[in-house]
């Protein structure tokens, strides 16, 4: 027992959601009744162009109740629409005036309850259908991205960002790891060691799955770790987008050789398949990573950074990056065979046309 107490805080819970490859916002708006989300706040100095580009729409979509332990705790449910196709739900609860024991307890029940992403997705879902004509390619993907930020705003007694790190380390590291048991010295040591500072009273500290933000001033610290969900999601369904087209282009060919068309391209589909899906992972991974930049905030770049290391983001960028090197070298080698065919059809045809030339010279005499 830590003897702490959490004077305010809040328990976010993120999950993110592939809707298609694009979504009108404009279009969506009166769809949904949205409004424009508030964005990076700017609540310390940064440059006025720290936006989003384009902002994107948040929809209210009341509060979800989860029973847990015989408890039923009631969170609020909003979700943002990004343009370039992702549908992000934030599932957040308020607490105030608990001990950090009780924090941590709620924390991670919820965190551990299955019922909490299943809300999640029915109320994505429903917003889905509502917007659908505003969505290009629409398609509800399975796959869901989550991550969970458990913030206190101020302790009880009164703690420093250092002297929160020193007195609850194990607490602090039991959250970031969604642990319920006794982690080791080495553990915890190697959990807590890179946090980020700024005033003498944060702390921000991340791992795979979690962040602890130790704020007053948390909205956009939040709202960075929410957009780097929004990343990770589009990063792995990327890698299975990738991975499944060149699985089938293989297979796909396979069945091509079998048979030889004179007047028949036979890569002439699996060459317009690769250009187009490679074009548009592209196109999507541009705008992905030009609707915020935070060059210009020191501290939530750090934060990102620091969290983006935490979840993976690089491997999973080197893993789509190879990906899309694969699928230029199988579509230069298609391309090439493509032309090559071309170049002997256009022979042979030439070829005949001078035989029937000769057999029509040899009957008129």
């Amino acid at each position: 027992m830590s003897g702490i107490r959490v004077e305010s805080g809040h328990l976010f819970y993120f999950y993110a959601y592939d809707a298609g490859f694009e979504i009108a916002l404009e279009k969506a708006r009166p769809l949904c009744e949205a409004s424009d989300s508030p964005g990076i706040a700017g609540l310390r100095p940064a440059p006025a162009h720290l936006q989003y580009r384009p902002r994107p729409l948040t929809v209210s979509s009341g509060s979800i109740p989860v029973p847990v332990s015989g408890k039923t705790y009631r969170l609020d449910a909003t979700i943002k629409i990004f343009d370039f196709g992702v549908l992000s739900v934030t599932l957040t609860l308020p607490l105030e005036d608990l001990s950090l024991d009780e924090y941590a307890e709620i924390a991670l029940s919820l965190a551990s309850e299955n019922g909490m992403e299943k809300s999640a997705r029915d109320a994505a879902r429903r917003l889905f259908d509502r917007i659908r004509p505003a969505i290009s390619r629409p398609i509800f993907a399975d796959l869901v991205e989550d991550y969970c930020v458990w913030h206190v705003g101020g302790f009880s007694p009164g703690l420093s960002g250092t002297e929160a790190l020193a007195r609850l380390p194990r607490e602090i590291a039991r959250l970031l790891t969604l642990e319920r048991g006794e982690l080791s010295e080495a553990a915890v040591a190697e959990i807590v060691h890179s946090p980020v500072r700024y005033f003498d009273n944060d702390l921000f500290l991340a791992e795979w799955n979690a962040s602890f933000v130790y704020d007053p001033r948390f909205q956009d610290t939040v709202e960075v770790l929410e957009f780097l969900n929004v990343q990770s999601l589009e990063l792995r369904f990327f890698d299975r987008l990738l991975h499944e087209t060149i699985e089938g282009v293989s297979e796909e060919l396979l069945s091509r050789r079998r048979l030889f068309h004179i007047l028949h391209d036979p890569y002439e589909v699996p060459v317009r398949k690769l250009s187009g899906i490679r074009t548009d992972v592209s196109l999507i991974r541009e705008r992905i990573y030009n609707a915020l930049k935070l060059v210009g905030d020191a501290y939530l770049a750090r934060v990102y950074e620091e969290a983006r290391r935490k979840v993976g983001a690089e491997k999973h960028e080197a893993t789509v990056r190879d990906q899309l090197a694969t699928l230029t070298d199988i579509y230069t080698v298609l391309n090439n065979q493509a032309a090559a065919g071309r170049a002997e059809t256009l022979e042979l045809v030439i070829i005949i046309l001078i035989g029937i030339e000769i057999v029509m010279g040899l009957l008129r005499w």
